[in-house]
């Protein structure tokens, strides 16, 4: 199946381009619709608009739409990255008590994503996978599906890369679920998503 016909190579790498340079956004990862929008021209937008109204079951998801929802009010910043306060509380301990047992600490690569964050961050996907769509879709969500976007089950990234082969990916899968965090997307699992031991939702 081809990318759909709206997502021109030009139109996209102007927005990748514009969002990745841009200073007038101070915090990009909590960027509204109403903020993006105002720096893009007209096609640009209206790219944006046709890609949130695509069906991401027609491209092999099968997760829940989880809704384009207000950037909720209670983040704590974490160096450049910000968690809903519940999720960043229960990470607190989770990480107190992995260092304790094992003297690692949970490192964040990816916390909460504005809906519109999402669309840059596969968008910016997509460029780098030289426009398959497929094999984009396939490892990122699209807007409104995310985890990262939920601000009550709410997903973490950890670091680093081959996390599964971690001694702290051992410990989350004996351990986690005690502090309220889950495993989203396991080998083989249902949402039609690739194995990633390192995204885990907050469902406290």
């Amino acid at each position: 199946m081809k990318k759909p016909k709206f997502l021109n190579e030009k139109i996209v790498s102007s927005i990748v381009s514009k969002t990745g340079k841009t200073r007038k956004i101070k915090n990009l990862r909590i960027i509204s619709f109403y903020q993006l929008y105002k720096l893009l021209d007209k096609k640009e937008i209206d790219l944006i608009k046709n890609f949130l109204k695509l069906n991401p079951r027609k491209y092999g998801f099968r997760g829940k739409f989880l809704g384009i929802k207000k950037i909720p009010s209670n983040l704590v910043t974490i160096k450049d990255q910000f968690l809903p306060k519940l999720a960043y509380l229960a990470y607190q301990k989770m990480n107190k008590a992995l260092k304790k047992e094992t003297g690692k600490k949970l490192l964040i690569a990816s916390g909460y994503r504005s809906p519109a964050y999402q669309a840059i961050v596969f968008l910016r996907c997509l460029k780098e996978n030289k426009f398959d769509f497929l094999k984009t879709a396939k490892g990122v969500a699209f807007p409104g599906y995310s985890e990262h976007g939920n601000p009550v089950n709410h997903a973490i990234d950890f670091c680093p890369e081959n996390f599964e082969k971690t001694e702290e990916y051992k410990w989350l899968i004996q351990n986690a679920n005690k502090y309220g965090f889950y495993l989203s997307y396991p080998e083989g699992n249902g949402d039609g998503v690739m194995f990633e031991p390192w995204h885990w939702r907050f469902s406290g």
